[in-house]
C-alpha cells in the first residue's frame, strides 16, 4: 500500500481527504475504522521518517501550523474526520524532498 500512495503523492499536494482515497484504494476492503487505522498508520511513519509536510502552497491556507499537529488533530475526531460524508476540514499535504531522497524510485519521477 505504501509504495501505490508514494506514487500518488509524488506528483502533488493533496488534501488529507485525497491521501485517504489513495489508501483507500490500495488497501483492501476495510471498513471505516480500519480505514481510519490504516490511514493513522501510514501518516505516523510517514511523520516520523520527515516524509510528509503541510503544503507549501495549499489551495486554501492552513489551519494548522506544522505537520506535527495532524495526527492530534485527526484524534480529535477519530473516524469521522476521514469518513466519506464527513464536514471536518483537513489539511493539505505533500511530500518532503526526504521522501525523495529516501525512496530510490521516486527519484526519477519527479
Amino acid at each position: 500500500m505504501e509504495s501505490e500512495v508514494l506514487g500518488e503523492m509524488a506528483w502533488d499536494s493533496y488534501s488529507l481527504g485525497e491521501v485517504v482515497y489513495f489508501v483507500r484504494d490500495a488497501s483492501p476492503p476495510l471498513d471505516e475504522f480500519g480505514l481510519y487505522r490504516a490511514v493513522i498508520t501510514l501518516l505516523e511513519s510517514w511523520i516520523a521518517r520527515g516524509w510528509l509536510m503541510l503544503a507549501k502552497r495549499p489551495f486554501r491556507p492552513h489551519f494548522l501550523s506544522s505537520i506535527e499537529q495532524v495526527l492530534p488533530y485527526l484524534a480529535e475526531y477519530g473516524p469521522e474526520a476521514i469518513a466519506e460524508e464527513s464536514t471536518i476540514p483537513l489539511p493539505e499535504v505533500e511530500l518532503t524532498d526526504q521522501a525523495f531522497r529516501d525512496v530510490e524510485w521516486l527519484r526519477g519521477l519527479v
